[in-house]
């Protein structure tokens, strides 16, 4: 009778640390889950903000280029407006993100200089750059989705995988 209740008390303990990992292993599951749900959403957001002020911009830009000296003033303020938004979304120390700063710069600055001629080879370059950018975000987004946050390493080997034409000083587009 003793063996029985041994037995009985041994399947009862087993059964409570089989439950026990069951949870935890639930737990950590739902938290990798809203981490991952979390960080897609933020991307996917932040992703569509910074497409729509580029485009906004390069637009606006365009727009300011044919307009007359009237229009011109009048949307100047908005282009600077742009200009704040698209570098305040932005990593000063990120090597594509800095190449978009500086077109963006060299787009204003042309502008303020009614100097129009390299306008539309400036607002390409520039679409290229965030085109990189916005690619090499939903990347990591995808990973991220497979396996969860990634290590530093990781990042860099995305990193250098989609920009290595920037990684060597090229910013020819």
């Amino acid at each position: 009778m003793a063996i029985d209740k041994i037995i009985t008390l041994v399947g009862i303990l087993v059964s409570l640390i089989i439950g026990l990992t069951s949870i935890y292993i639930g737990v950590q599951n739902s938290k990798k889950t809203i981490f991952i749900n979390s960080v897609t959403t933020l991307r996917a957001k932040w992703m569509d903000t910074i497409r729509n002020a580029i485009a906004e911009y390069c637009s606006l830009t365009y727009l300011i280029t044919i307009a007359t000296k009237s229009v011109q003033a009048e949307k100047l303020f908005k282009l600077q407006q742009l200009r704040y938004l698209i570098k305040l979304q932005l990593d000063k120390n990120d090597k594509i993100d800095s190449l978009i700063v500086n077109s963006v710069d060299s787009i204003y600055n042309s502008v303020l200089n009614s100097d129009f001629k390299n306008t539309t080879v400036e607002i390409d370059k520039l679409i290229c750059l965030t085109q990189d950018l916005l690619k090499l975000e939903w990347e990591g987004v995808k990973e991220e989705t497979k396996k969860g946050n990634l290590s530093k390493r990781e990042k860099n080997r995305l990193y250098n995988r989609h920009l290595k034409k920037y990684q060597n000083g090229d910013e020819t587009v």
